[in-house]
Parts: structure tokens; sequence; C-alpha cells
């Protein structure tokens, strides 16, 4: 599943924030940030797979990757 939404969202690589914006929304994401996620998929027990992009200092997106984890494992460090 993950390798399908990899090649999905493989396009958005090289793209500037605004044409992110214009492609994906704006989402909760901080304009300045480097650091952009979207929610792709919640389930009703907490599950969540996240779709995290990194943008260089040319204000591009340089690495893109989809991260999956559970509400409380994220809020509590065991």
């Amino acid at each position: 599943m993950a390798q399908v939404n990899l090649v999905k969202y493989n396009n958005l690589v090289g793209k500037s924030k605004n044409e992110v914006i214009q492609e994906l929304g704006e989402g909760f994401n901080y304009y300045p940030d480097n650091y952009w996620f979207y929610d792709m998929k919640k389930s009703w027990w907490g599950k969540k797979t996240t779709l995290l992009l990194i943008f260089g200092k040319d204000r591009r997106v340089e690495t893109m990757s989809i991260k999956t984890y559970f509400f409380l494992s994220s809020m509590i460090r065991i």
C-alpha cells in the first residue's frame, strides 16, 4: 500500500510550495515551515497515515515519505 501511494505522490518532488498547495490544498501547514504534513487516512482506533513533504533551501520538495503511526504512540514515548 505504501509503495502505491509513493508512486502516486512521487510527482510532488521538485515542486514549489504554491504548486503543492494547488495540487493538495493548504491543509494545516505553516507556510514558512520546511516540513509539511498531509493526513491521507485515519482509522477510528487512532491509526493515521500521513504524507510528509520536506522542502529544501530552494523552497522545492526535496524528499517525501509516507508515515503510519498510532495516535497514542506519537504522544507517549515508550
